[in-house]
């Protein structure tokens, strides 16, 4: 039985649902092809809530509610306590960027190359803004501006109106951070660009030599983020290096006290030494997005 879509690999797994009708259907149910929860798992789960498809977007919880994306191309806002719908609203493609909450407002993109921002208690759509490509990047939010990348550019947009402002020349699949008024965004050809957040000018690159799709993050006057190949710590303001740890990855790093921490795809998962007393701060940090510490803060 085949499952395609674009989920790393290409392809899309099928729902508890799917499984257990095909276990059903060949006579093999509490035999070999069905893992049963144990007693200690069921007692573990709070809740449930099973979607079309696979889930690869990465949960937001603000105010009690859950907002997540799925591969089913529905964006969900569920109650965080029992798992209930408050509210859905439907792409027209798969859905792995992960929603961004900022004041009312859900801004999340899709695969049908459009970003959209919605009413947080109702969902109903406030505006949405085309591109000529995938989104899959997870927006970030500062002083009234919504960053964005897309397949074919990366996007700095009106949050209110989602009229575009400015826009930079990169595939970007990651999330943006903003700090200081700059944005720092990897680029999936394998640059990390420091951009003006309210221009768009480019203040500096800095060049890798793989793939790139962790996000960066910012403490103190460093920036940090992982390639294919290794762990970075650039300088803000010019983008020197300051280190490098080779391991490498898709993880999106994050700084608490002086120390990074980071997965890798050598199967570990990494404490590394800063160089610099802080944690991290920028905008996802401010928004509570993407695993960041501390509690939200909207600027």
């Amino acid at each position: 039985m085949a499952y395609h879509g674009p989920l790393g690999d290409g392809t899309i797994l099928p729902t508890r649902r799917t499984v257990l009708k095909s276990a059903l259907s060949v006579g093999v149910v509490g035999g070999i092809g069905v893992s049963w929860a144990t007693a200690e798992e069921s007692e573990r789960q709070r809740w449930a809530f099973e979607t079309d498809n696979a889930v690869a977007s990465s949960p937001t919880v603000v105010d009690d509610t859950a907002f997540v994306g799925g591969a089913d191309g529905t964006l969900y806002a569920l109650d965080a306590a029992t798992g209930e719908t408050r509210w859905t609203f439907d792409t027209d493609d798969y859905i792995f960027s992960s929603p961004t909450v900022a004041g009312d407002t859900v801004f999340v993109g899709s695969d049908d190359a459009t970003l959209y921002a919605l009413d947080v208690a109702t969902g109903e759509e406030r505006w949405t803004f085309e591109t000529n490509g995938k989104i899959e990047s997870s927006p970030t939010v500062a002083n009234g501006t919504v960053f964005v990348g897309g397949w074919e550019s990366f996007y700095a947009l009106d949050a209110d109106t989602g009229e575009q402002q400015w826009t930079h020349d990169a595939t970007v699949v990651s999330s943006p951070t903003v700090a200081d008024g700059t944005v720092f965004v990897t680029g999936a050809g394998g640059s990390l660009y420091a951009l003006s957040a309210a221009t768009g000018d480019q203040q500096w690159a800095f060049e890798t030599k793989s793939s790139l799709h962790s996000s960066p993050t910012v403490v103190g006057e460093i920036v940090v983020f992982e390639s294919l190949r290794n762990v970075y710590a650039l300088d803000t303001a010019t983008g020197a290096q300051q280190w490098a740890f080779a391991s490498g990855g898709r993880s999106s790093p994050t700084v608490v006290d002086g120390t990074v921490f980071v997965g890798s795809d050598d199967t570990n998962i990494y404490a590394l030494r800063a160089g610099v007393d802080g944690s991290s701060d920028g905008s996802r940090v401010r928004l509570g997005t993407l695993g960041h510490h501390g509690d939200r803060r909207v600027e």
